[in-house]
């Protein structure tokens, strides 16, 4: 296992989840030193029981935490994120609208959410209206 990859992981869990190390610490049952020695890539090989409580922190694998499974392939937290990116991987206008989205305010990016929303009800509810 390489370390730096594990500090890596555990760096973006923290970030994404929103976490300080004391709280991963506490949520683990392991002292905040450690954390702090894996998230800086000091420790170099922490044990199994460490290990498998950060993973238990993070809701993943230990596969996930070690980066033991495809590693070309991004990670994500959950299934449907993955789902999304594969989804949005090949498609230019998917990329197209995503990257417009992430220059909106936050105001703007909740309003034309709401508005693909209720298209999508509209949407629905002609298939329905069609089907019946």
């Amino acid at each position: 296992m390489e370390n730096e990859n594990l500090s890596l992981k555990l760096n973006y869990f923290k970030k994404k989840l929103k976490l300080t190390n004391e709280k991963i610490a506490a949520l683990a049952n392991i002292p905040v030193a450690t954390v702090e020695r894996i998230s800086s890539g000091r420790t170099v090989n922490p044990n199994l029981k460490t290990l498998r409580a950060l993973a238990g922190v993070f809701e993943c694998s230990l596969d996930d935490l070690l980066n033991l499974k495809d590693t070309t392939r991004p990670y994500y937290l959950d299934e449907t994120t993955a789902e999304i990116a594969l989804s949005i991987k090949d498609d230019e206008t998917l990329k197209t609208l995503l990257k417009t989205m992430l220059q909106l305010s936050n105001d703007n990016q909740q309003a034309v959410t709401g508005l693909a929303e209720r298209l999508k009800n509209l949407q629905d509810m002609g298939i329905k209206a069609k089907n019946e």
